[in-house]
């Protein structure tokens, strides 16, 4: 049979992204599988699930032998270094909070990943995102929540480009979890009943990812004070690193009360507290570096999501300039916090994707 292409597949060893490229062998396309090395693997036994773990890897080679698909690795260690790991260390180093998730799509899985396909004469990538991808003309496509609720991942994709997108073939949108694990045992995969990873790419048992990239750059912060609204000083702290916006535990203080941390200032290392949690309301923000995958004006209505997992909230949004917006909610919004990626939706569509200022 003649094929219809060549396409890599980015295989983590999960059901997802294995489900994913068997959807494309089964259409005759010529799948390579590709697992990316982020990290050099070591034998601490206290690490949590990485992305080299040897038992992703070792799924991916297998799901390759079952699928009759060459596999491979392809190492980005110095671009997950400074793309990602520096980045966010950067991040947390200036009281912001960072997305390394939204980063990585954007520089790896379809970055060096791009990359790759065009050194082989790849087409485009094979992700197992849960996100529908419609093909537009001129290059224009559209970027759509998935059928499956629980698991839409368009929010950790809003900062891919047109060009990406034209390039990115994502099935598993039409699908829900449980509908693709059906089809992994249909298909004898080994992984099909594998546990879902909650945890970091990168990272220890018992410590914040933040913490983890302290030790991994030997960098500290300095230490500074924690202080009520009216700076009283009802604490110490190791690291600005250690804290974001909303936190309510973990900060060592006792007020008498629930305390939530409603500021953290870069420039002094002080981390403000109060049991007063409508402290932590706002009804606008600013957005930067703003991806415009559609633009329906310099003003218009539509719903933004500010986190992960949260559901987005009705919004104007005010375009200043190519870069920059201003989005205002209908109503009050909880922990809006400085440095985590920021989508927005007209119905299931994703509008644009940017980072909260």
């Amino acid at each position: 049979m003649t094929s219809k292409g060549k396409l890599i597949a980015a295989m983590s060893g999960g059901v997802d992204s294995s489900v994913a490229a068997a959807h494309y062998v089964k259409l005759g396309y010529e799948v390579i599988g590709v697992t990316l090395k982020m990290k050099a693997c070591d034998d601490t036994k206290e690490k949590t699930k990485s992305c080299c773990g040897v038992d992703d890897n070792i799924q991916a080679r297998m799901v390759a032998e079952k699928l009759g698909i060459p596999h491979y690795f392809l190492d980005v260690r110095p671009e997950f270094k400074e793309k990602v790991l520096a980045y966010t260390w950067r991040e947390y180093s200036i009281a912001r909070t960072p997305n390394p998730c939204v980063r990585c799509n954007q520089f790896l899985k379809f970055g060096a990943l791009l990359e790759y396909a065009d050194k082989v004469g790849a087409e485009g990538v094979i992700t197992g995102h849960y996100a529908i991808l419609e093909r537009g003309e001129n290059g224009n496509n559209r970027l759509l929540r998935g059928k499956d609720d629980l698991k839409n991942q368009t929010y950790f994709l809003c900062m891919l480009s047109q060009e990406q997108l034209n390039r990115s073939y994502m099935p598993l949108g039409q699908y829900t979890k449980p509908e693709v694990r059906e089809i992994a045992r249909e298909l004898g995969l080994t992984n099909a009943e594998k546990k879902e990873s909650q945890d970091a790419c990168f990272g220890y048992k018992g410590e914040t990812f933040a913490t983890t990239l302290s030790r991994y750059f030997d960098e500290k912060l300095p230490g500074g004070d924690i202080v009520t609204e009216d700076g009283k000083v009802v604490g110490h702290h190791n690291g600005i690193h250690n804290f974001t916006i909303g936190q309510r535990k973990g900060h060592g203080v006792a007020l008498g009360k629930p305390a939530y941390v409603i500021k953290i200032d870069g420039e002094t290392n002080t981390v403000v507290v109060s049991t007063d949690s409508s402290h932590l309301m706002s009804t606008k923000l600013e957005g930067k570096d703003i991806n415009w995958l559609q633009i329906p004006g310099n003003e218009f209505r539509c719903k933004a999501q500010i986190r992960y997992n949260q559901t987005p909230l009705d919004a104007t949004v005010t375009r200043l300039g190519d870069t920059q917006a201003i989005i205002e909610f209908d109503e009050p919004v909880r922990a809006v916090t400085s440095g985590q990626a920021l989508t927005l939706y007209d119905g299931d569509l994703v509008l644009a994707g940017g980072w909260i200022k």
